[in-house]
């Protein structure tokens, strides 16, 4: 029984380290966050004007053409959510406003397809401009495991 009760642990905990192992922060050659759209990758960075970017990226993390993807960005400070408006550039989106200010970091629910009539996938990113002291990226796309 005591063994039994031993090898549940070991599973419970092996499968608990896996599932934080997955959501391992990527960066981005820009110093954003990378996220995964099928077979591309595409990053999430706020520029110097607080305007929110994606780039998509080939396998290579090269800029890739931008062709059916479709994203949409909401910023969900507490005062109330914002939709981005987004343009199109050569190799992603940028918004034509920036993001909302705030005193504390704030949710922004960055939502990608494939193409129009795909499935969506949501990424959920904790809006923090602040430096990381380690990687020197800002916090909201930080590699470090703290």
């Amino acid at each position: 029984m005591k063994m039994k009760s031993l090898l549940l642990v070991a599973a419970f905990v092996g499968s608990i380290l896996a599932a934080t192992a997955a959501e391992k922060i990527v960066g981005g050659p820009k110093g954003g966050r990378l996220l995964e759209v099928g077979s591309q990758k595409a990053e999430f960075f706020v520029t110097k004007d607080r305007k929110a970017e994606v780039t998509f990226y080939d396998a290579g993390l090269k800029p890739a053409a931008l062709g059916a993807q479709v994203v949409a960005i909401t910023a969900e400070p507490k005062s109330g959510r914002k939709t981005l408006e987004l343009e199109k550039t050569a190799n992603g989106y940028v918004s034509k406003t920036a993001l909302p200010e705030s005193a504390e970091p704030y949710r922004v629910v960055v939502q990608l397809r494939e193409k129009a009539d795909a499935s969506p996938k949501n990424y959920r990113i904790d809006l923090n401009l602040d430096k990381c002291g380690e990687c020197k990226r800002a916090e909201y796309a930080c590699t470090c495991d703290h």
